[in-house]
């Protein structure tokens, strides 16, 4: 059996940057197993699980010890994967290659998916991993497209506010990109409830009536709806290894 392994840095990355991968490998009868870098805020663990059921995740666990990294929603406190240093992070990937022995390792690309620097440092990580222990790795990336769609919407929704950091660009389309397609979309947006209620399966008009975040989380729901849920895109990070599988 061939195994995948995804490597990401938060609760909630699994659905955001692999979700239509995770479920697509899963069904073409790939053994696919999680591990996150960060604990989350809150029961996150049982969120992580219900999300890992809904897309085809066999097994999830932390990339190191449950609280050696730590999200703390976005202040920039010591505790973050951004500020450990990126030699530790490498090497705990590397752990992990060697345990799990994939062939395949999926995470988010080079830009972080969004520019979150705890997702850029798990990029970072990987691509520093697969030196040592070579793995054909892929890193999530979103088309500059699909934003610029995705904050149209929220315009025509949310004239005159801000919706997201600013950091999410996407790639432009020199960006040779690899797509994975035919994931579940019902599936992937109830894996969103589990950790936003509504944000995956609420109509997007009356999502943003109620739910108070202007954040990322919102444009990437807004650029699902303009690009669709059923499609993942990645760049190559590391071609090192056996021959390239590939997707089904």
């Amino acid at each position: 059996m061939r195994t995948a392994l995804v490597v990401q840095a938060h609760p909630d990355d699994e659905v955001f940057a692999t979700g239509a991968a995770t479920a697509v490998l899963s069904e073409a009868g790939w053994h696919v197993v999680l591990r996150v870098a960060m604990q989350g805020i809150g029961d996150a663990a049982d969120k992580l699980q219900a999300s890992c059921d809904l897309l085809g995740i066999d097994e999830w666990g932390w990339l190191s010890t449950k609280d050696r990294w730590v999200d703390d929603g976005g202040s920039a406190g010591p505790n973050t994967l951004a500020s450990a240093e990126l030699g530790d992070v490498a090497h705990a990937v590397e752990s992990t290659i060697s345990e799990v022995e994939p062939q395949l390792l999926l995470t988010v690309g080079r830009d972080g998916l969004t520019g979150h620097p705890d997702h850029i440092a798990i990029s970072r990580a990987v691509q520093r991993a697969v030196r040592q222990q070579p793995c054909h790795a892929l890193g999530a990336r979103l088309r500059a497209q699909d934003v610029r769609a995705g904050q149209e919407l929220m315009q025509q929704l949310l004239p005159g506010e801000q919706v997201g950091s600013g950091q999410v660009v996407g790639c432009d389309e020199s960006t040779v990109l690899q797509e994975v397609n035919g994931g579940p979309e019902l599936r992937r947006r109830k894996a969103l409830d589990h950790y936003y209620d509504g944000l995956g399966t609420t109509a997007i008009p009356e999502l943003v009536t109620t739910y108070g975040r202007r954040g990322d989380s919102l444009l990437l729901r807004a650029i699902f709806d303009a690009s669709g849920w059923d499609t993942d895109r990645f760049e190559v990070l590391s071609s090192s290894g056996s021959d390239a599988p590939s997707f089904p």
